[in-house]
């Protein structure tokens, strides 16, 4: 008798049914993180915590999700992706429901960190599971299709929670993951076929993914919390002299070692390393509107928190439809161009909204952000496709590990660098004139660095063109 697999795989839709159900813990998890920044006010009355306890609960999940994802995604190569897919939506279904039962806020966190080992397994597996199903050709149509998964969980994460907050209480944020990740795990022993090991099993470095999670971690507490605790302070130079050390220990170890956590030869090739240079670029650029124009639209055109929320979502919402198009664009005529394109209407957009002041309507703060969410959307399946493309099928996990390292690495380092310029421009100064200056001077540097950015990938543009003048 055939398996379920076999039967299902005479059918064109197969291949959208795996990635039906490998995005849902996309989703999910999307859903999970907008909803929680709905429900910290709630958690702060609950537990009688300050901001600064109640930022473990979200940075206590990043950084364990961030610090182990190229040694999960290595995992998955070595042992499977449907297996180590399975195991982490099942730990993250676990967290979630011990999130629902925590009595105190450190107990929150510490579930929070178990839900970030699910996270983690999950987000190494996902573009992997799905570059390894859809062949060359169809690849990024369904990569593009991620994007637009992602952008729905950030529409939906917000409005979902305050429903689930207002209805059931905080708890129910949590308990809503269990159900979805029980059908998920079903899905996925259902739908996805039996991993193919490689006869050549490698292992794991486990040395190299021990200094690795150091290094990331401190340089992911120096990056995110030096402007609070001092630049100068212990716990900051601490940190900093932690992840420089780690970090050389790091390379130096993975140069000798005979099977490396990454392989560092991957960097020579000049596909990988630009796109997962624009890649970071990117996520950094991201995180400018997201932390600026809410503060900008409150403080100085004095707009309501509920239309600030109605306008954001342009965003989120441009990504969703240009995401798929990106896709088969990629498709069609390469990673290249789409990718330039996306870069160039990212640095559009950004300029843009240097242009802010105190008169701005509601409405050009919408072209803006849809323009900024057709560039990104535009960009990143492209970028990712180009990333994946370029290195051996058996090595995609671990590099879809580091694709989304790259990204939660991105986005920490967008917030820090967008307060830091913020805060070095306002100075002194509370005035709304220096408020706007002070904006407007961080979405400009955002859209020079789009600019610097969109020359490199020209540069990979002209050389893949004239490789092809070259076999043509």
């Amino acid at each position: 008798m055939k398996p379920i697999q076999d039967k299902l795989s005479e059918y064109d839709i197969y291949p959208w049914l795996i990635f039906a159900s490998v995005t849902t813990a996309t989703f999910m998890t999307n859903v999970d993180a907008s909803i929680l920044n709905v429900a910290l006010p709630v958690l702060e009355d609950y537990f009688s915590a300050g901001p600064q306890t109640l930022q473990w609960v979200i940075s206590g999940y990043l950084l364990v999700i961030t610090s182990i994802l190229p040694a999960v995604g290595k995992l998955s190569d070595i042992k499977g992706r449907k297996k180590m897919f399975m195991i982490g939506l099942s730990i993250f279904t676990f967290g979630s429901f011990l999130s629902a039962l925590s009595a105190t806020v450190w107990q929150l966190v510490a579930f929070r960190i178990i839900q970030g080992v699910g996270g983690a397994i999950m987000q190494g597996n996902v573009m992997s599971i799905v570059a390894y199903t859809f062949p060359p050709g169809r690849r990024g149509k369904a990569l593009g299709a991620i994007g637009s998964v992602v952008a729905a969980g950030t529409i939906v994460g917000p409005a979902l929670g305050g429903f689930l907050i207002h209805q059931f209480g905080w708890q129910a944020i949590f308990w809503v993951n269990v159900p979805i990740g029980i059908l998920g795990i079903v899905g996925t022993y259902i739908l996805l076929p039996p991993d193919q090991l490689d006869d050549q099993q490698e292992r794991l470095d486990y040395a190299g993914s021990a200094i690795f999670f150091v290094a990331m971690t401190a340089l992911l507490l120096y990056v995110s919390q030096s402007q609070e605790w001092g630049f100068r302070s212990v716990a900051s130079l601490t940190s900093l002299i932690i992840a420089i050390v780690a970090w050389i220990g790091f390379v130096y170890w993975e140069n000798r070692v005979k099977i490396p956590l990454i392989d560092l030869s991957f960097f020579k090739n000049p596909t990988f390393t630009i796109g997962n240079f624009a890649g970071y670029v990117s996520y950094v650029l991201i995180m400018f509107p997201s932390i600026l124009l809410p503060l900008y639209l409150h403080h100085v055109v004095h707009v309501s928190v509920d239309q600030i929320g109605f306008l954001m979502t342009a965003q989120a919402i441009a990504m969703m439809i240009a995401a798929p198009i990106a896709g088969w664009l990629s498709d069609r005529v390469g990673h290249d161009i789409p990718s330039v394109i996306g870069m160039g209407l990212t640095a559009i957009s950004l300029w843009m909204m240097g242009q802010f002041d105190t008169t701005t309507q509601p409405f050009h703060v919408v072209l803006a952000l849809s323009l900024f969410g057709i560039g990104v959307g535009l960009f990143q399946s492209p970028n990712n496709v180009s990333i994946l493309e370029s290195v051996p099928v058996g090595k995609t996990g671990v590099t879809g590990g580091i694709i989304a390292t790259v990204r939660n690495f991105g986005r920490v380092s967008g917030v820090a660098v967008a307060v830091f310029l913020f805060q070095w421009m306002m100075g002194a100064s509370d005035t709304v004139h220096q408020y706007v200056e002070s904006v407007s001077f961080v979405f400009l540097f955002g859209s020079g660095l789009a600019v610097v950015t969109l020359l490199v990938l020209i540069s990979r543009l002209r050389v893949s063109l004239k490789k092809k003048k070259e076999l043509y």
